[in-house]
Parts: structure tokens; sequence; C-alpha cells
């Protein structure tokens, strides 16, 4: 019985792993400026690619076509579509202030601290505005 717990426990977490990720990010720009008062500021974009949505046939159309299975049809309505996402642009969100702080202090770019003014969202991209303090 233990064995069985096991076994299923190492397949489930198998099938688990297998998952495409949710996005994949293919691009990350960092800007710097100065403004009109001679303060610091930045702007740090992240690109994810587009990922194309599959599609699922739901008639049979009568030439004896497979219809999906039930599991078929809930897998692809559980579908996450990162445009559709909030939790998915949060977490890319996330990680793009992750990346920023990484990037200024490998530039140096903000010696003390620094702050995040504006957040602006695009299709598939973040923007992150801010300045040096």
């Amino acid at each position: 019985m233990k064995k069985s717990i096991c076994i299923l426990a190492l397949l489930l977490a198998g099938c688990a792993s297998n998952e495409a990720p949710p996005y994949e990010i293919n691009n990350k720009q960092f800007y710097e400026n100065v403004d009109e008062q001679g303060n610091k500021v930045f702007a740090y974009v992240v690109s994810v690619k587009a990922k194309h949505r599959s599609n699922i046939n739901l008639n049979n159309g009568g030439r004896g076509e497979k219809r999906p299975s039930r599991s078929d049809v809930k897998r692809y309505i559980e579908q996450e579509h990162f445009e559709d996402s909030s939790v998915l642009k949060l977490k890319l969100e996330d990680e793009a202030v992750r990346f920023l702080n990484q990037t200024l202090s490998e530039n140096n770019y903000c010696e003390n601290k620094h702050e995040i003014t504006q957040v602006l969202w695009r299709d598939l991209s973040v923007q992150l505005r801010g300045r040096c303090l």
C-alpha cells in the first residue's frame, strides 16, 4: 500500500513538472536618464512571448472525427492565457521588480535607494518607471 502511494506521488510530481511554463520572457530592457531637476530616473521593460492558443474541436461534424473527452474540454477551459490572467501579470510584475533590482545593482545606478513611481502595462509587456532617491 505504501509503495502504491509513493509511486502515485512520483507520477503526479512528474506530470506537474512536465507542464509548460505559463509564459516565456523574451526581452528585458533598461533605460536610464536624468530629469529636468537633475535626478536619475529609469525605465525597465520586460516582455513575454505571445503563446499560441490551442484549439479544441467541440463538434463531431459527422466526419468520424474523435470528439474530445470531458477531461480534454476541462483542461482546455482551465488553461491560463497571459493576456487574460491578472495572476500571471502580477507574477511577471514581481519578476520584473527582481530583474530591475538586479540590474540597478549590477550597473551601480542608484547608489542608495530607488522607488518605482509608475507601472505601465501593454499587451505582453510591463514597464516599471522610477527614480533614484
